[in-house]
């Protein structure tokens, strides 16, 4: 899979020039539908942007040298200016250049120990993938993802011990740190029950589109570790059946 983007030496010359044109314009990023928070309380993205999202689309480098989602590259220089509010000064070349880039240039802090907000980084012949961190929990991370010229935004897990938390055929680089966060922006620990008659759909993800796991049976209780928001529902992240998934927790109470 590709994970990178194609972008050529001879195109190079024009993505700079984007981010000159942005310099000297001072253009101010108003994205429709996207909220302002705190810049250091850390809030995950486990759904696809919308189109409006000026991050990842009209003000994102790569969308506007043509080379936008899917696209690894053009997702996290998204998903970093996003979680920042400031344009990063990451590599605007192949995903498998941005951990040598920034390291070489000292740019932002960088090494191996998975944080909130960190830029994975892998090398291969095909140019390499980045991801994001959006979860540590329960010895678990979470990573947000798109492929170039494939999938247009998906979750990737590996464990938390993982000297190489990628797919067969990436060669795990290291992390790169673009800023500090204090912690996920909600944290629940508490016992809730299912109160669906019909019971309640388990999912992979944060998406009423996820793929559904398992259905909970009403009245089953269940222990809330964290708590999202996302396409209007409030998901909570749990066990069942000795599975990790995500489950609508409007549709339950609290024991």
């Amino acid at each position: 899979m590709k994970g990178g983007n194609i972008i050529k030496n001879i195109r190079r010359k024009g993505i700079y020039a984007v981010f000159a044109l942005g310099v000297i314009v001072s253009v101010i990023c108003a994205c429709v539908g996207v909220s302002e928070r705190n810049e250091k309380v850390f809030i995950p993205r486990l759904s696809a942007p919308e189109y409006t999202n000026c991050y990842y689309y009209s003000d994102n480098v790569f969308y506007n040298s043509g080379y936008g989602i899917p696209n690894c590259t053009a997702y996290a220089w998204g998903r970093v200016y996003e979680l920042t509010k400031k344009k990063p000064r990451l590599s605007t070349a192949n995903a498998g250049d941005w951990y040598e880039y920034n390291k070489e240039n000292s740019i932002y802090p960088y090494g191996k120990e998975p944080k909130l907000g960190a830029v994975a980084c892998f090398n291969n012949e095909y140019g390499g993938h980045v991801a994001v961190v959006e979860d540590i929990n329960d010895g678990r991370i979470t990573f947000s993802n798109s492929a170039y010229n494939q999938t247009e935004f998906y979750l990737s897990y590996a464990d938390i011990s993982d000297e190489n938390p990628g797919q067969n055929g990436w060669t795990f680089q290291g992390y790169i740190y673009p800023e500090a966060f204090k912690s996920e922006t909600k944290k629940q620990s508490s016992i809730r029950r299912v109160s669906v008659e019909n019971g309640l759909n388990f999912r992979a993800g944060t998406s009423v589109y996820s793929d559904i796991i398992d259905v909970i049976p009403e009245n089953e209780e269940l222990y809330i570790s964290s708590v999202f928001n996302s396409g209007g529902y409030n998901w909570g992240r749990t066990f069942y059946n000795g599975k990790v998934g995500y489950c609508v927790i409007d549709y339950t109470v609290t024991v």
